[in-house]
């Protein structure tokens, strides 16, 4: 039976149905009108079957022009495992800017996101943004059963990242280049291949100098999974000198800014104004100062696998020790011990 009011409760009017079209039936729970007189009851009944007449009629494309970016959003939000917390935060800036919209107009919803930020966001910020939003109309297009729009890519922001690495020389200067606050977690990006947040939010209760080990539980990581890490010796000592001059504390944060207090996760706020990288203006000062050009604070990361690489480390070992979900995210260092051989053949005379 078409779509027909079904009885009151409450002063309200409620309906349900079977729509067919075809070899289509889409069953309707009951749901409400909205309306106490039964005339309007009806009419609202009535519409609805329109309504998903039309959508049946009208296949995916007409799904898609009834499905909005914030069921999407919703959708993604909601499956089993939920989302990390940092994209957590874009989505609901993302539903706040965009959501309202069909989904038929990702792509001009996202042209117009990028054109209104108070500051443009980098290459690298924007296709993070652009991949959480890409993944939540994969999946919200999917649960409806509808083609998803894909948005175009950022330029300069998508495909592999660059692979850089210093020479022992530039290295050595821009090491002893930093000011004495940055120099310490500096030290663990460039010994221990961590990532800046890990360093930065580094706990005193995951440093354990009996086994030489460092623990980065699942919310520090950017992977969402916890790992345990060999300390270098250089970070040992490192540590050990800190944890006497403190006190020998069993709890709190590792690494204190230039003001005495814990850094902040800014992870969740690359995209707006107030985040980015807390050691970028240490690190700029520190990069004039030894004449190392065109290094950012990220590719300490780059420069530690790369030398682990060339050290004759396996991917797969780099990939457990520097936190990488995949081999195919550490595959690119490969090529960095092609060329470290080649130059070493090179040096034959």
């Amino acid at each position: 039976m078409p779509i027909h009011v079904s009885r009151k409760r409450g002063g309200v009017w409620y309906a349900r149905g079977t729509v067919r079209v075809g070899k289509t039936a889409i069953v309707v729970p009951e749901f409400s009108t909205g309306s106490s007189g039964r005339g309007a009851a009806e009419d609202a009944a009535a519409a609805e079957n329109a309504r998903i007449i039309e959508s049946i009629t009208a296949g995916p494309a007409g799904r898609a022009r009834d499905l909005t970016i914030a069921d999407c959003i919703f959708e993604y939000a909601k499956r089993p495992g939920g989302v990390r917390p940092y994209d957590a935060d874009r989505l609901k800036q993302l539903n706040v800017a965009m959501g309202g919209r069909p989904l038929s107009e990702a792509q001009q919803a996202w042209a117009s996101w990028l054109r209104t930020r108070p500051r443009p966001p980098s290459p690298g910020t924007a296709a993070r943004w652009r991949a959480v939003l890409q993944a939540a109309i994969n999946h919200g297009a999917a649960a409806h059963d509808v083609p998803p729009p894909r948005i175009p890519g950022v330029k300069g922001g998508g495909g592999v990242e660059r692979v850089i690495y210093l020479q022992d020389d530039e290295r050595r200067r821009l090491l002893a280049a930093y000011s004495p606050n940055a120099a310490c977690p500096i030290l663990l990006l460039a010994y221990q291949g961590m990532r800046t947040q890990e360093v930065l939010r580094l706990d005193w209760r995951a440093v354990n100098f009996t086994r030489r080990s460092l623990y980065l539980a699942a919310d520090q990581t950017k992977t969402q999974r916890g790992r345990t890490a060999p300390m270098h010796p250089r970070v040992d000592a490192l540590l050990f000198g800190l944890w006497h001059a403190a006190g020998r504390p069993s709890s709190g944060p590792v690494f204190l800014s230039a003001r005495g207090t814990p850094y902040a996760d800014t992870r969740a706020r690359d995209g707006g104004a107030g985040g980015g990288n807390p050691l970028k203006r240490a690190h700029a000062t520190a990069c004039r100062a030894a004449g190392v050009t065109g290094f950012r604070v990220h590719d300490w990361r780059h420069d530690w696998a790369s030398r682990m690489v060339m050290a004759g480390v396996d991917l797969y070992t780099l990939m457990r020790l520097g936190g990488w979900q995949s081999l195919r995210m550490v595959q690119r260092y490969a090529a960095v011990s092609h060329e470290h051989l080649a130059e070493a053949i090179g040096r034959v005379r």
